[in-house]
């Protein structure tokens, strides 16, 4: 009686554990979730001229532009219209960090980085990962690919 009732006690304790390692791994896996697009965020920080702003973007690709190079690196440029309005916003992509989005006019994407105002529609930079480590990596998602 002794030994079921040690076993019994084990048996409780191992789906304890395996519970709390359950809820410790899927919490760990919100932490890590992708953000989920706002369009609606980012028309208002257009109309409140707001700026440095993390945003997310559900759009399609309006144009393609040619790359810029700059002090900070070589950027693909690219506008986008967001999937919910009619704000337009340039995306901004450091590929001396991150990976080339291969994106044409017409792709659905997800872009998630810094928003800074400007009369035109805003931008959205920051689109790649964060080589320092000391800021939020972005990302551009096309195709089911995610370029950071």
């Amino acid at each position: 009686m002794l030994a079921r009732a040690a076993c019994g006690a084990g048996a409780s304790a191992r789906k304890l554990g395996s519970a709390c390692g359950l809820a410790l791994l899927l919490l760990a896996a919100c932490g890590t979730a992708a953000a989920q697009p706002d369009d609606a965020a980012i028309v208002s920080d257009f109309n409140n001229h707001q700026s440095n702003v993390e945003v997310t973007a559900d759009a399609i690709v309006s144009r393609l532009l040619p790359d810029r190079t700059s002090t900070t690196g070589t950027h693909e440029q690219f506008i986008i219209k967001l999937s919910s309005g009619d704000l337009t916003i340039e995306v901004e992509h450091n590929i001396s960090i991150g990976a080339r989005a291969p994106v044409k006019e017409g792709d659905h994407v997800i872009v998630h980085g810094v928003y800074v105002w400007n009369a035109q529609g805003g931008l959205i930079h920051f689109t790649h990962h964060d080589p320092q480590g000391t800021h939020e990596g972005g990302y551009i998602e096309d195709g089911g690919t995610t370029y950071d």
